[in-house]
């Protein structure tokens, strides 16, 4: 008879349910990637501004342009604090979704080193069942040779 694990549609299921976790984590960690991306351009826009600003003032520019410079910076900043908001949410988000893949990784591995313990119990008994069968046969051989 086949090994049969009576376990094995529950693992089938915390498998499922591991990757279905392992997905939302994923969606959650890109989420996070690109609100960093976000962040570190409009840090680097701002730095550009801001130099480009410079090089103007150095040439003489109006106070026209330098207050378009000052609303553009503000506003640049406003946007970076949302989305420093928005990153802290994602990052929260994405921590509790890592404790929730990792408890399900976990329950998936507890069922896996089930049944590789049932397996080779399984696999163990075969072999003592298979050998004491090959005792009894040798047996029966040799008590039915008459003795000479």
């Amino acid at each position: 008879m086949a090994f049969r694990y009576t376990l094995e549609s529950l693992l089938r299921l915390r498998r499922s349910m591991e990757r279905q976790e392992e997905q939302r984590l994923f969606v959650l960690a890109t989420e996070v990637a690109r609100l960093r991306t976000q962040i570190e351009r409009l840090y680097q826009e701002d730095f550009e501004s801001r130099r480009i600003e410079l090089r103007e003032m150095t040439s003489g520019s109006s106070g026209a342009s330098s207050q378009y410079m000052a609303i553009c910076a503000a506003a640049s900043e406003s946007t970076r604090k949302k989305l420093a908001l928005q990153l802290e949410e994602a990052e929260r988000k994405r921590l509790n979704q890592l404790r929730v893949y990792q408890a399900a990784h976990q329950k998936r591995e507890i069922l896996e080193g089930l049944l590789e313990r049932k397996e080779t119990a399984y696999e163990l008994e075969a072999a003592r069942q298979e050998q004491q069968l090959a005792d009894e046969a040798f047996l029966m051989r040799a008590l039915a040779v008459p003795s000479e």
